[in-house]
């Protein structure tokens, strides 16, 4: 191997690695929101769906404690549908990228 091939090889492979990379960053850093249906619920989630955030409207207090139940799920996995989904965007842009080189 030459040494010009040997450097289009490490070329190749930085780029690739910046490639890996980057999308780990972009993995790392997804946050989704969702917002109930009445606008009195909202739950945020990092990029694994886990809840970093919940607020609820003060008009909540005089709800039933399991209506209250399904209305903070509900969201919350509107919310960590919307985080997989960024994934799912992040992860084939990077396998589209490595099946074209």
């Amino acid at each position: 191997m030459s040494g010009r091939d040997m450097d289009a090889l490490v070329e190749r492979a930085t780029a690739r690695l910046d490639l890996l990379d980057g999308a780990l960053s972009a993995l790392h850093a997804v946050r989704a929101e969702a917002v109930s249906d009445d606008g009195r619920v909202r739950v945020e989630v990092d990029g694994n769906g886990s809840p970093t955030g919940l607020w609820l409207s003060d008009s909540l207090q005089d709800l039933d404690a399991a209506v209250l139940a399904r209305a903070v799920t509900h969201t919350a996995h509107l919310a960590a549908a919307a985080a997989a989904e960024e994934r799912n965007r992040i992860t084939s842009e990077l396998f589209d990228t490595f099946e074209t080189r």
